[in-house]
């Protein structure tokens, strides 16, 4: 994740890395599949846990005090932020299942989509629980994230391994050539070029060739489908 080892990363440049379109990422931390987290410098703070009673869950302060780390926003805080842009929380939840609120009203301050971070241990979850099952090749069908063709190895991200795939079902049930509409949905890509969806490999129009004659319209280099049949 660069040559830096961190706690924490920018949530934009990890969705550049993964490739992922904003409508899968909403779903995935509207629906508490990657928390996201803000960095808190020196706030007064109350910091307790849930202790849970016969009628639920109850909040126990352990101490009050000046809190300097990341914290989670709440899943409601996060729908607000991606609905209307941005909010001011009081209360947080800390990695380890506690809580944080701050002491008083007025110290909240706005949090936007480029405040939001990433936790390190939350970033490598996601990409081994969320990610890793997506790019899993079904039985019998070849797994473009890492081939060898052409005598040299190719890599690609989920999603763009997504896309390829379709393109290569296509080749084989006789329709290569595809309207580059199709192959986006098909890799669940937010992008509105091919371009931008492979954006991260310069020669990736050396397996992806535009179709003659058709604006817009791509197939699987014959090659690397003979190839990838075997």
């Amino acid at each position: 994740m660069g040559r830096i080892k961190k706690d924490y990363h920018e949530l934009d440049e990890l969705i550049a890395r993964w490739n992922l379109s904003e409508a899968d990422l909403r779903y995935a931390v509207e629906n508490g599949k990657l928390p996201l987290s803000v960095r808190i410098y020196a706030q007064p703070m109350e910091l307790g846990a849930y202790e849970q009673e016969e009628w639920g869950q109850m909040p126990v302060p352990y101490h009050q005090g000046v809190f300097d780390g990341v914290v989670d926003l709440r899943r409601y805080d996060i729908y607000r932020l991606f609905l209307e842009g941005e909010v001011r929380p009081c209360d947080f939840s800390l990695p380890d299942g506690d809580y944080a609120s701050l002491m008083h009203d007025s110290d909240a301050r706005a949090i936007r989509r480029a405040n939001l971070v990433v936790r390190e241990d939350a970033r490598i979850e996601f990409e081994r629980e969320v990610l890793g099952t997506l790019g899993q090749a079904e039985t019998g069908k070849p797994d473009f994230r890492r081939f060898a063709y052409a005598g040299r190895v190719w890599n690609f991200t989920e999603m763009q391994a997504r896309g390829m795939l379709f393109l290569f079902e296509s080749a084989r049930s006789g329709d290569p050539e595809q309207h580059f509409r199709k192959i986006l949905d098909a890799a669940h890509s937010g992008s509105d070029k091919i371009a931008h969806l492979y954006s991260s490999r310069r020669d990736w129009n050396k397996v992806i060739l535009k179709a003659t004659g058709r604006l817009g319209w791509y197939f699987l280099e014959p090659g690397l489908v003979v190839a990838m049949s075997r």
